[in-house]
């Protein structure tokens, strides 16, 4: 089993990603889940997730990386004992700080998890001010990331997007930042985090 998780905040464009993602693992012949984690009581991008056939397995009410991290390692243990997935993308919510997500993962005790990936998803159209609101989070999204991906390339400024990719690089010298756009091609993406899928 591999474990991808993506950070970023509401609206960066996560859930297009891992739908995307998901949708191209298993055109592959890949067993993949999809972990969410929204505050509220009823999940919106659960609901969408399983309109599209997707294997999704919900945490509601508390956020993952404090109240619910017992619960995201029973149900990894779930995961692995009943479905047996080939790939788990875990999708927290927007305020998820990613250090306490990796903190609860040596608990896990199902079969060895074969790899363990961050993606960060940066917004430049509000990355200035989130960053001004938002200081340790954002950072430490961008500084626990393998791969920083800067989303909405077709919205954002030139401007907008250069500022992004200078802030992602100073946080995090050693993650690779990806400018994205809907045009995109996933296989940029997956070369980067899931070469496996190829």
């Amino acid at each position: 089993m591999r474990l991808l998780l993506f950070t970023g905040f509401l609206g960066s464009g996560k859930t297009t990603l891992v739908i995307k993602l998901a949708q191209f693992a298993m055109q592959r012949g890949k067993k993949v889940a999809i972990v969410v984690n929204e505050i509220g009581e009823v999940g919106i991008d659960n609901q969408l997730m399983r309109q599209l056939d997707l294997n999704v397995w919900e945490l509601l009410n508390g956020c993952i990386c404090c109240t619910l991290s017992a619960g995201l390692v029973s149900t990894l243990q779930k995961l692995d004992a009943e479905y047996a997935p080939d790939l788990v993308i875990v999708e927290p919510s927007g305020a998820a700080d990613p250090r306490s997500i990796l903190s609860v993962l040596p608990y896990y005790h199902g079969s060895p998890l074969k790899s363990i990936k961050t993606v960060s998803v940066l917004d430049p159209l509000r990355m200035e001010s989130l960053l001004d609101t938002m200081t340790e989070l954002v950072s430490s999204q961008i500084e626990h990331a393998d791969l920083v991906l800067v989303s909405k390339c077709d919205l954002a400024s030139p401007d907008e997007v250069e500022s992004a990719v200078q802030i992602a690089q100073e946080l995090n010298p050693e993650a690779r930042v990806l400018n994205f756009s809907p045009d995109t091609p996933l296989d940029v993406f997956v070369n980067e985090i899931a070469p496996w899928l190829n």
